[in-house]
């Protein structure tokens, strides 16, 4: 793996951004720093890449395990 940058995650949330380019990436660096103070990203050394640490992975893993879990149960109650 080689990690992820900016622009791939700018690519995949294209419908959700704004228009301004500069904007777009803003958007995505706030998160992304975030993410990284928690330690669930860090810096790929002399690039501008990011990897998910293995913190990472057991919380995001267990954050998907839940919503599979919780969520249409709640979203079935409210309907």
């Amino acid at each position: 793996m080689h990690g992820f940058a900016n622009r791939d995650l700018r690519a995949k949330l294209t419908g959700h951004l704004r228009d301004d380019p500069k904007q777009q990436s803003a958007q995505i660096s706030r998160p992304l720093h975030r993410r990284h103070v928690y330690g669930l990203v860090a810096k790929i050394p002399r690039s501008r890449r990011w990897r998910v640490t293995a913190f990472g992975h057991q919380v995001m893993g267990a954050s998907v395990r839940l919503r599979q879990l919780h969520f249409p149960a709640f979203y079935a109650e409210a309907a």
